[in-house]
């Protein structure tokens, strides 16, 4: 009995909580956020996050921005990409991040509650070398452009950065791939992975994103042909699905789908699935995920 009554509680208070805080009944006494894992003076820190673009009955975006907020301060990236990034999601990161962080990206199209692979970064690290966004279609420069059966327009952002001090120059691209059928998202990778040989002749890259495939598909052995998965090359590492669905569990995938690749030979100091939550509730139906790089 007292087992059957831990699984409710564990299944359900989250959710009661999250519906009363959107209502405005209750407020947590503190933002649960962990400690973040201290890393090598030379390491460039490197998040990728989900968002979740709407609101739900799991939280809301409001609400749920809070805590996104807290662990961002808290795990303290050179840089981050996000995904499923409303102008609702850029607005309460800009306000929360302040000056410490500026971010690059367009829209993917026009509608009213489009999204951005936007592409944050410390500027009291890094200059802006140069940045840009494409569509993943057979006409990249394109706004609002989809093709290969894609559900909507997708896209990559990019952004080019230079240490301040010791002139490192890195370059961070940041996507999401399409849900539907692999067959588009392979096509989407072709795009993206000629992206990224062009910015490769700058320096060192990093591919953050939410690539909708795991490890057993063909997009998956593409990323991994030309770059390197950090999780599998990191010193310390972990293994784990990347979406849970607000803990429901993913019955699509088999592991992440989530990733930070890297460029071949590059040293991992850590990969962390960030599995923070706020008196159970989750900051997203993705856990955001961290490498600490050595390029």
């Amino acid at each position: 009995m007292k087992n059957i009554v831990e699984t409710l509680k564990q299944k359900f208070l989250p959710l009661v909580l999250a519906v009363m805080m959107t209502l405005g009944f209750y407020t947590p006494a503190k933002t649960e956020i962990s400690s973040a894992p201290q890393k090598s003076e030379n390491a460039v820190r490197v998040v990728s996050f989900n968002l979740r673009c709407n609101n739900d009955i799991y939280g809301s975006v409001k609400n749920r921005g809070k805590f996104v907020s807290a662990a961002l301060e808290n795990y303290a990236p050179d840089s981050f990409g996000v995904q499923e990034a409303t102008k609702a999601w850029l607005d309460i990161l800009d306000a929360a991040l302040g000056e410490e962080y500026a971010r690059v990206g367009e829209p993917r199209d026009s509608a009213k509650n489009t999204e951005y692979s936007a592409v944050y970064y410390r500027t009291d690290k890094y200059e802006l070398v140069d940045e840009g966004t494409i569509w993943l279609s057979e006409t990249p420069d394109k706004f609002g452009s989809k093709s290969y059966l894609a559900s909507m327009p997708r896209i990559c952002t990019w952004a080019t950065l230079k240490n301040k001090e010791s002139g490192l120059v890195y370059t961070h691209i940041n996507t999401h791939l399409d849900f539907l059928v692999e067959y588009t998202r392979s096509k989407q990778a072709d795009v993206l992975l000629k992206k990224i040989e062009e910015l490769k002749g700058r320096g060192p890259v990093v591919c953050t994103g939410d690539f909708n495939a795991d490890e057993k598909t063909g997009t998956y052995k593409k990323m991994t042909d030309v770059l390197d998965d950090s999780r599998l090359v990191a010193k310390e590492t972990e293994s784990g699905k990347t979406y849970h669905n607000y803990g429901r569990g993913d019955i699509f995938h088999s592991t992440a789908i989530d990733f930070i690749f890297v460029t071949k030979g590059t040293p991992v100091e850590r990969y962390k699935i960030i599995k923070d939550t706020v008196d159970g509730m989750y900051l997203s139906d993705h856990y955001a995920i961290m490498a600490d790089i050595c390029f």
